[in-house]
């Protein structure tokens, strides 16, 4: 039995506003409703703008952080604690949740052995001469409960490349099979077929290469030249301090 623990108190913290921050804050975002730029002195005078937006932005983003100063450090002392309870915790469940399945797929892998020597027998007896029964005979007993009530087993299916190569054979063999407008000979599907072994679930979308791509992109800018690929360039104004 697990003995009852009083919750915390939850605390709670009323935080006004600055007036002179809010006020501010709301007189830039109206002005910026209306900057127009269509030449090069209202270019100038949009970015002076603008580094007022980011100057004013940086420093509630400095008031801020120091009045939550104190909560943060609360909030790390909290999340401590809390981890110093929840790993352990984590790990019991772990193991504990590891011999139940072991448990449990040892039983099922029984069963299922069980029933398919009910499957051979009846097979093996019509084989014999014995008359055609409506199914075959099955076990019928039903699994026992191995959980306690309230508790359910849920499965969660994963996949992992552990072949990059053959996944990019079989992805592109696919495409060269679904495209009608190629004539192939015998020889080369046999060889698309043998050798990249396509797959219908082997769609393009498998092939995500965008990280990787956008680390050649920062490096090479203009000079990436990939086909089916293109640089796109985002510029992105900032004010110095």
């Amino acid at each position: 039995m697990t003995r009852l623990i009083a919750r915390p108190k939850t605390v709670t913290l009323d935080l006004d506003p600055e007036p002179a921050l809010t006020g501010q804050t709301a007189e830039l975002v109206q002005l910026a409703d209306h900057i127009i730029v269509t030449n090069e002195t209202e270019s100038v005078q949009a970015s002076a703008f603008l580094k007022r937006v980011q100057v004013l932005r940086r420093f509630v983003s400095g008031v801020y952080k120091t009045a939550k100063g104190p909560v943060t450090e609360a909030k790390r002392r909290l999340d401590a604690q809390e981890k110093s309870l929840i790993a352990p915790l984590r790990q019991a469940e772990a193991e504990v949740t590891g011999t139940i399945l072991t448990f449990r797929n040892a039983e099922e892998e029984r069963r299922e052995e069980a029933a398919a020597v009910a499957v051979e027998a009846t097979v093996m007896a019509r084989l014999a001469g014995a008359p055609a029964s409506p199914a075959p005979v099955l076990p019928a007993a039903a699994p026992p409960e191995t959980l306690v009530e309230g508790m359910v087993s849920r499965s969660t299916w994963t996949a992992s490349c552990t072949d990059l190569r053959k996944v990019v054979l079989s992805v592109a063999a696919q495409m060269l099979l679904d495209d009608e407008t190629l004539e192939m000979t015998k020889v080369t599907r046999r060889w698309l077929t043998t050798t990249c072994a396509p797959s219908p679930q082997a769609s393009l979308d498998l092939l995500s290469i965008t990280p990787r791509l956008n680390a050649l992109a920062r490096a090479l800018r203009h000079d990436l030249l990939i086909p089916g690929t293109v640089v796109e360039e985002r510029q992105q104004l900032v004010s110095r301090r």
